[in-house]
């Protein structure tokens, strides 16, 4: 059966959808099933060998799914068409083509920072003391300097704005970008900056894609929707927004919901409301946090078993995540990590649950020396190989040696065939040579990081890692992914972690507070217009059958039972 068979009578009518068209989805409502639905009508009416749809998402997650309910129905995605997140997209086909022209550099640019490797660089004087910190600051659509993450390692800390530290970024900034440097933030950035001098480029790329599908829109930046903009201001007639603003909860990764509601509003439309995923009962409440006209109407067919509010103890919570379990076995849920989430706003968290001890805020976790490129990647590859990640870890690991053997910032084509020159080995011996490599270093479980390098020091000649200071941390604790677990058989993680997915039964673990008291949230009211609280409802909405909420104290529970409407009925 094809997939377009499997649609419902709602979801159908997005078949139809052309031109301009925003697609707003309830949680449960089938949204990635219905985009890649989407795709299978348009592939089967495709006819240009050199013309494509780019399907685009704000996520890896997002986009891999869709690939992933392709390839099981025998669709083919590939040239002409694109499929990946827009950051990938811009990244290919707008940024490193042609970021030179705005950079002013005379190569290539290159993207450093994650998700690319880690940045390092020697300390200078003035502006080149700065250059270390070069991943950590961007630009606002308006060529303002900003920060893309925590400046806290920083030696000034969180407090630069409005210093001489400012000054110092800038002009850092500055020299590395005519050096040809630049992280995904300044990819963005720079990419927006073309296409506005350079209209040509906009118009070739409408010409290559006059198709776009753009999944998790909600979540998109500034900078993200000026250039899809700009993409229809050059002729891009057929372009689909896909998304919940409910459900956006990366504001603090510049994420404009509001830029997708305006969309929404000014061209064609269409909601799908009707809930394959949970229980009547659990929308009835849910219901309550979003902006939606109508509660959703599930369909799935589904146990009603109302939401409960329960008070727990810190001190306890593995007994309350215990009386969650039995609850589950009693309603007949079967306890694995696809059945049942134990689901959280804050990572501190998992060590409170698991009784273990990661590096958190105050800890500092730059120990890596300037100007070392391939510590890091070697110790977090090793990590990752040990935690059975063999192809990610393989990676990091094979890259750490070539920056290590070359003495690069970064890996390319061209880095890799030089080496191969230099040792006289072709890439089939030389992947040897790491596996062998990998087998000579130690196990990365309860081992220190200092005791990590020394151990690879001793069974490697040649080899000579250091660090920038002495640390008591262990590897685990700098890269243990304290997002997502498993406990007792369960899945334990953040909710971002678990966005996009279906339980039979969560748990939600809240504090207090987070930017400000629970309650005074509640009290304020527009919930849809708070991330904190679409962080609660994209956390209560995940299950099937079964919601619980733990609250630390009696009037956290009686605000939550108030605004759920769960007191009295």
């Amino acid at each position: 059966m094809s997939l377009i068979d499997s649609l419902s009578t709602e979801q159908k009518e997005i078949l139809n959808a052309n031109g301009k068209f925003v697609l707003r989805a309830c949680p449960g409502s089938g949204k990635t099933f219905t985009v890649t639905a989407k795709l299978e009508d348009l592939l089967n009416n495709w006819t240009s060998n050199y013309q494509g749809i780019a399907a685009l998402s704000f996520t890896n997650v997002a986009w891999k799914e869709i690939s992933k309910n392709l390839i099981e129905h025998n669709i083919d995605l590939k040239y002409p068409h694109f499929i990946g997140t827009l950051d990938s997209f811009i990244n290919k086909h707008i940024f490193l083509p042609f970021g030179h022209l705005i950079m002013k550099c005379d190569k290539r640019p290159e993207l450093i920072g994650e998700p690319y490797g880690s940045w390092s660089h020697g300390t200078g004087r003035g502006a080149r003391a700065y250059y270390q910190y070069f991943d950590i600051f961007s630009y606002d659509i308006n060529g303002n300097i900003i920060q893309v993450s925590d400046p806290r390692d920083c030696c000034f800390g969180a407090k630069w704005k409005d210093t001489g530290h400012e000054t110092h970024i800038i002009n850092a900034k500055k020299e590395l970008i005519k050096q040809g440097y630049a992280n995904q933030s300044d990819a963005n950035f720079f990419a927006l900056k073309l296409l506005e001098d350079y209209p040509e480029i906009s118009r070739s790329l409408v010409q290559r894609f006059p198709y776009f599908i753009i999944d998790e829109a909600q979540d998109t930046t500034e900078i993200q929707m000026a250039i899809i903009d700009k993409l229809v201001e050059h002729g891009l007639e057929k372009i689909l927004l896909v998304g919940d603003p409910d459900q956006s909860i990366y504001e603090w990764n510049f994420a404009k919901p509001d830029l997708f509601i305006q969309k929404y509003e000014d061209w064609d439309n269409a909601i799908l409301n009707k809930n394959r995923r949970s229980s009547q009962t659990i929308c009835n409440h849910t219901y309550y946090l979003s902006s939606l006209g109508s509660c959703s109407t599930s369909v799935a067919s589904q146990s009603e078993i109302k939401p409960e509010i329960i008070i727990f103890n810190k001190d306890t919570v593995n007994d309350t995540i215990d009386s969650f379990i039995e609850i589950c076995k009693t309603n007949g849920i079967t306890i694995n990590e696809g059945n049942v989430a134990v689901i959280f706003r804050s990572k501190s968290f998992v060590d409170l649950i698991k009784g273990t001890s990661s590096a958190g805020f105050g800890v500092n976790t730059n120990i890596w020396a300037d100007g070392d490129y391939w510590t890091k990647d070697i110790v977090r590859g090793k990590y990752l190989y040990d935690n059975g990640d063999y192809r990610a870890g393989f990676k990091s690991i094979k890259h750490g040696l070539i920056k290590f053997s070359t003495k690069k910032r970064s890996v390319t084509k061209e880095t890799i065939e030089s080496l191969l020159e230099s040792i006289d080995k072709d890439l089939l011996e030389f992947r040897t040579e790491v596996y062998q490599f990998i087998n000579s270093l130690p196990n990365t479980k309860n081992i220190s990081i200092k005791d990590f390098i020394k151990a690879i020091n001793e069974n490697n000649d040649g080899i000579n890692l250091t660090l920038k200071e002495d640390s008591s941390l262990s590897v685990g604790e700098l890269f243990t992914d304290t997002t997502m677990q498993e406990h007792k058989n369960c899945r334990i993680g953040t909710i971002h972690s678990v966005k996009g997915e279906t339980f039979e039964a969560t748990l939600l673990l809240l504090n207090t507070k987070v930017s400000k008291n629970y309650t005074t949230l509640i009290n304020e009211g527009n919930y849809h217009l708070v991330e904190e609280m679409r962080n609660v409802y994209v956390a209560i909405t995940r299950p099937r059958k079964l919601l619980m909420i733990a609250v630390p104290n009696q009037r956290n529970k009686e605000a939550w039972e108030e605004v759920l409407k769960l007191n009295g009925i």
